[in-house]
């Protein structure tokens, strides 16, 4: 590539404004592992199933993007981000791709799964900076693990606070698994943080709590 390692690419908005329906876009955040990607397939699905057009965003970290395939494999209009963080280093391709996105599909719901090592409320912010982007309404779903989350917040606690931050809702994943302990620990632990969002003890895998959370947390 000319210029070498110290190349700069410059990506430059130029479109016209969209002008279509509202759409609203959630941004499921949560570390890795902590079972995302379940728990989109089962809001997607409440959506579909209420007859709501629904888009996929997926951003993976590695070689193969795992994610996004069995997503894709599942029949959902996804769109798989380059490899890389969306808040970090992709910020201008996730701008580009989320308004590409909905000028090309018009959906009513926008689904965004970001790499376990994003903050969702730098997503919320880089969207917010598209230009003429039209009218929407966004929310972050935060997703965490009890049966690790003990471990997680011993190495990792002012990233899983930021991570959580700004969540209108936080799903306790693994409800099947998860002591009562664990469960009573990270409940604990995001209310001293001031983190405000509405728990939810729900089970990804079996369906437990989910339709409190489809009602709730979904349009």
């Amino acid at each position: 590539m000319p210029g070498g390692e110290d190349s700069v690419r410059c990506i430059q908005f130029n479109y016209e404004p969209i002008d279509m329906a509202d759409m609203h876009i959630h941004v499921l955040g949560g570390f890795l592992g902590s079972g995302k990607t379940t728990l989109l397939m089962r809001i997607a699905n409440h959506y579909i199933r209420s007859g709501k057009k629904v888009a996929v965003l997926v951003n993976e970290m590695g070689d193969i993007g795992v994610d996004g395939a069995t997503l894709k494999a599942e029949g959902y209009n996804t769109v798989e981000l380059p490899d890389g963080c969306v808040c970090c280093s992709l910020s201008a391709e996730l701008q580009i791709a989320v308004r590409n996105v909905r000028r090309d599909l018009q959906p009513e719901i926008m689904l965004i799964e970001p790499t376990g090592l994003a903050i969702p409320g730098k997503i919320i912010e880089a969207i917010s900076e598209i230009p003429d982007f039209g009218d929407y309404t966004s929310d972050i779903i935060g997703v965490v693990d009890p049966v690790r989350f003990r471990l997680f917040v011993s190495k990792k606690e002012r990233f899983m606070a930021e991570q959580l931050d700004g969540s209108g809702a936080v799903l306790m994943n693994k409800a099947d698994i998860a002591s009562a302990e664990d469960q009573q620990f990270t409940e604990a632990w995001i209310r001293d943080r001031g983190i405000c969002g509405k728990l939810y003890k729900v089970s990804a895998l079996t369906g437990e709590g989910m339709d409190i959370v489809l009602n709730e947390v979904c349009l």
